[in-house]
């Protein structure tokens, strides 16, 4: 057995285990348990031996840097990665959480490798959807076919919050989709908003730094260019009606940037509740057959006793 160098250890020295990762479960009938493990590499090679190791810039921070990997609050907020498991078998690993596309039945990547290309369009598949600095795993999707469903979040974790509020609230079900689809355009609006801002701030600036500047005179070189005789054609006038469009129709057409991204933050919105209400639908059925395949067999079994 190899001596590992990436030991965590406290701030008097002392060595500590390595932290578990957040662990999103789905419990497939055909595919088995599927588990996706969020952490730092210390942390994913308890379930994943052959993740690779991070490298240390030097070896003066090496009690620094494995200090911050002893803190799951900050292992979970530098840049953790991800492995995903199926029925307890390597399936796929990153460096880093992302929006990933991971095939259940891709070959697994060998030890201290990560998988080549996670973006898989087709066939049984993960999906994986982190937030803007892909620092945090927001959802975590099976998908094949029609069939979309949601993975269980780690218990305890500030995803399962979210999800029993959802439960808990019909309105929202529908209201947290919208808010983050609508973030979406969040950019355009704040672009809108803030161009002018910086813009009354920095017009003074570029005046006063332009009063200052000297004069500079350039003596150009006059250059006569010839004169070509282009041909004169006469267009036929069209007389087009003049139509006079509401104060509404204008807006849109001037602030098309921000409306155009804010009706698809909503669309993908609306697609996020839809596949929702389609992943409680296909659980509550394994649910179902889950429980009929039980009471099947304990009546067989004790019909053998019979």
């Amino acid at each position: 057995m190899t001596e590992n160098h990436d030991t965590p250890v406290d701030r008097e020295g002392a060595a500590v285990g390595p932290t578990s990762p957040e662990v999103w479960s789905l419990e497939h009938p055909r595919h088995g348990t599927l588990e996706v493990a969020v952490g730092d590499a210390a942390s994913l090679r308890t379930v994943d031996p052959g993740f690779p190791e991070e490298k240390k810039k030097d070896d003066d921070n090496d009690a620094d840097s494995a200090t911050a990997d002893s803190d799951p609050a900050t292992a979970l907020t530098s840049s953790p990665g991800f492995v995903l498991l199926r029925d307890g078998g390597l399936v796929a690993r990153a460096r880093k959480v992302g929006n990933h596309k991971v095939s259940i039945t891709a070959d697994p990547p060998k030890p201290d490798k990560f998988t080549s290309n996670p973006a898989a369009v087709s066939g049984p598949r993960v999906l994986m959807r982190s937030n803007v600095l892909d620092t945090k795993v927001r959802q975590v999707t099976f998908r094949e076919g029609w069939e979309v469903v949601h993975f269980d979040p780690p218990p305890g974790s500030e995803a399962e919050a979210r999800l029993a509020d959802i439960a808990d609230s019909p309105w929202k079900r529908v209201l947290y989709p919208i808010a983050g689809g609508v973030g979406k355009s969040g950019w355009a609006i704040a672009m809108i908003v803030l161009i002018p801002i910086l813009g009354r701030l920095i017009n003074p600036v570029i005046d006063w730094i332009s009063e200052r500047m000297p004069d500079v005179d350039i003596p150009w070189p006059d250059i006569s260019l010839p004169s070509i005789p282009w041909p004169d054609i006469t267009l036929p006038s069209i007389n087009l009606p003049e139509v006079d469009l509401p104060g509404w129709v204008e807006f849109l057409l001037e602030y098309s940037k921000v409306w155009i991204p804010l009706l698809i933050g909503v669309a993908l919105a609306m697609v996020a509740v839809r596949h929702s209400r389609k992943s409680r639908r296909i659980k509550q059925e394994w649910e179902a057959q889950r429980a009929a395949d039980e009471a099947g067999e304990d009546e067989a079994e004790s019909d053998d006793e019979h």
